[in-house]
């Protein structure tokens, strides 16, 4: 930095005073009180020091500062990695366990995950494409067969639900709730709705009869459990009268596809943008927006498929009628089966169908259509 006078004036500072070889020496204690001592007695060279001699001494050193930030600014400089050692870690790059503590997914963890789940969906497809195919063919073949297998999934079902409650400390007649869903399947094909009634009355009586006379432990308890679960599996029984009409396959089919399309519409629209829950204290997966979705792919479907002429002479308003049905009572069986589930503390009620769990989890919907279906249809002289 120049004076008013243009000229530049090096100041040394005491402390940098060269020794004649380039070391720098410090003053000693004696020296610095010397100096005082000197300061108070008298004039000494700094005394000329002025204000402008400190500015050009403190700020020499930093001429041209400014201007070269201000061009570095402007350059491009190549990025380079930068190490640093630090203490208890080794070198290398530092990972997710190193902050955290606990082990990260490895490249052979993530490849493993993502076959795992591959898997599933490929065992969740076949079993759904099995089973999609036992059920047409003995719809097709009608009678007996499908008799046979809604009994069968009738008896898997109920005794899902009795294992189940068998965890937390009921212990119903499983004997008798087995025999009443097999002879109210039976009657029901026998006779229609009305044998199944009377089955399943019968049925009641006699756990009632039995409990009030044997000596067990918690009666009322276990009682209660039988017959709940006879009553409620039981109501897939009304797929067997629907199965003895005319229009059996059309109805059966609309039903089982009206539902199955409620739950992929909820599933996936949900999914997507399901952001408020249903029923949290209920099933905390459900939300408004699924609902939303399942209602308007049950009535987009049965709409149109009420239109090809498989399902003469169902219409379009009875299609729409059918589907406002399924929209409010599918709902209401899954959240059912979701209550009993989080009573009893079990995600499935089963493991018989890989990736799908057991049946009644399959049908848990269906149960509280088809009694409706079969009420619906009778009264359009469908069946």
């Amino acid at each position: 930095m120049s004076d008013e006078s243009g000229s530049d004036k090096p100041v040394a500072r005491p402390w940098e005073a060269d020794d004649g070889e380039g070391a720098v020496e410090l003053p000693s204690e004696e020296d610095v009180e010397h100096s005082l001592s000197a300061l108070e007695s008298g004039p000494t060279v700094l005394d000329d020091f002025t204000d402008e001699d400190y500015l050009s001494a403190t700020t020499q050193e930093y001429r041209g500062l400014a201007e070269s930030v201000a061009q570095a600014d402007t350059q491009e400089f190549p990025r380079q990695a930068v190490a640093a050692a630090i203490p208890g870690v080794g070198t290398g790059l530092i990972g997710f366990e190193d902050v955290t503590g606990e082990r990260g997914l490895s490249e052979e963890d993530v490849e493993t995950d993502e076959q795992r789940r591959t898997t599933d969906l490929t065992i969740r497809v076949v079993s759904a494409i099995v089973l999609a195919a036992v059920f047409v063919g003995t719809l097709v073949l009608g009678g007996a067969w499908f008799t046979g297998f809604v009994l069968v999934a009738m008896v898997v079902s109920l005794g899902e639900f009795y294992a189940s409650v068998r965890t937390v400390g009921y212990n119903p007649l499983a004997l008798f709730g087995l025999i009443g869903v097999i002879g109210g399947a039976i009657a029901a094909d026998a006779y229609g709705i009305t044998g199944l009634y009377g089955w399943v009355v019968v049925t009641i009586g006699a756990i009632a009869f039995f409990f009030s006379m044997a000596q067990r432990r918690n009666p009322l308890d276990n009682a209660g459990v039988t017959i709940m679960g006879l009553v409620w599996i039981s109501l897939l029984g009304f797929a067997v009268a629907i199965g003895r009409s005319e229009f059996a396959v059309p109805v059966i089919l609309l039903t089982v596809l009206g539902t199955a399309g409620f739950d992929i519409g909820a599933y996936f629209i949900g999914k997507t943008f399901g952001k408020r829950q249903l029923a949290p204290s209920v099933s905390p997966n459900k939300t408004v927006e699924g609902l939303i979705g399942g209602v308007l792919s049950t009535t987009a479907l049965l709409t149109v498929l009420s239109t090809f002429p498989f399902f003469d002479p169902l219409s379009v308003g009875h299609a729409a009628i059918f589907a406002f049905g399924i929209c409010i009572l599918a709902p209401l069986g899954d959240a059912a089966e979701s209550v009993v589930k989080r009573s009893i503390g079990v995600k499935d009620m089963g493991s018989i169908m890989p990736g799908h769990g057991g049946i009644l989890d399959r049908i848990d919907a269906l149960l509280f259509v088809a009694p409706f279906a079969y009420f619906l249809f009778d009264l359009l002289d469908y069946l």
